[in-house]
């Protein structure tokens, strides 16, 4: 069983690039949960708070949403993992109850931030790590174009510190975006150290799409972060695959464009001798539009 994807919330049986975004998000966030009380805020329907359970003592999955909760808790159940249907700013726990809570993709989606972070610095134990992630919105919305409907109110960099100083003064950030590349890696040994190149030379890290901090209140217990640079795929190579199916349909599509226009339009002579009740001549784009339907 599974939720409709929506466009919101997201789902392991979407396909691409979000599914490199979501995964990788958990997979970095479950080296740190080993037999920690952790809380996974929102939960969506389930599957991060499910991985995490499966390294953590005891994982709290929480979601505003009643029906993702019934569904986490019918398609994901493990013994040390509960689902709670409770608003982000009201969680039913008590004070410093979590080594670990984690918060991807759920800030940009509510009006109250600060409140949000207060319960989150509420709930974390004084040693606690906090992990959330958020869209940079210069590079998600203002570059694109993009408007995604269900976000209200996205955060620039300053804008999301600003927000996490107020309860988390030590954080470490990471940039996140999923992007084409060429992977170069050593096969008799354990790779040391990581670069971007650019063909022309030089460094080539490209700007964040999301950000993803790691919060805390002493720097101490950042130590246990390291400064890696870690990649995300599938054995399908969906992302790849669908970039090259959607290259061979615009190239398919090109050559028939190509080919209606390079047709002679109808002469003024014949047109002046179709009969008024014949049916317009359709114009290329119309039969392209036919021949595409079926």
């Amino acid at each position: 069983m599974s939720l409709s994807f929506t466009g919101e919330r997201f789902v392991p049986e979407c396909a691409g690039e979000m599914v490199y975004e979501h995964w990788h998000r958990y997979l970095i966030a479950q080296h740190h949960v080993a037999g920690k009380r952790v809380l996974d805020i929102p939960c969506g329907e389930g599957y991060g708070s499910h991985l995490l359970a499966r390294h953590a003592g005891s994982v709290v999955g929480v979601d505003i949403s009643a029906d993702a909760v019934t569904h986490a808790a019918t398609r994901y159940p493990r013994e040390n993992l509960r689902y709670v249907a409770a608003d982000c700013t009201r969680i039913p726990e008590p004070d410093a109850s979590f080594d670990v809570i984690v918060s991807f993709e759920m800030i940009e989606h509510i009006l109250a931030q600060e409140e949000f972070l207060s319960e989150a610095a509420r709930l974390l134990k004084p040693d606690g790590l906090f992990i959330i992630s958020s869209p940079n919105r210069p590079e998600y919305t203002d570059k694109t174009g993009y408007q995604n409907e269900f976000h209200v109110k996205e955060l620039d960099r300053p804008e999301l510190k600003a927000l996490l100083d107020a309860h988390f003064p030590a954080q470490r950030w990471f940039a996140q975006r999923a992007a084409f590349h060429s992977m170069v890696w050593p096969l008799d040994a354990t790779a040391t150290r990581a670069e971007a190149l650019s063909i022309q030379g030089g460094p080539a890290w490209p700007e964040p799409l999301y950000f993803l901090v790691f919060c805390a209140n002493e720097l101490s217990t950042l130590r246990q972060v390291p400064s890696d640079l870690t990649l995300v795929t599938d054995a399908e190579q969906s992302v790849y695959a669908e970039w090259s199916r959607t290259y061979r349909e615009n190239a398919m599509l090109h050559d028939k464009v190509r080919a209606m226009e390079a047709q002679p339009p109808a002469s003024a002579t014949g047109a002046a001798q179709v009969e008024p009740s014949a049916p317009v001549a359709e114009s290329w784009l119309v039969r392209l539009a036919r021949q595409i339907t079926g």
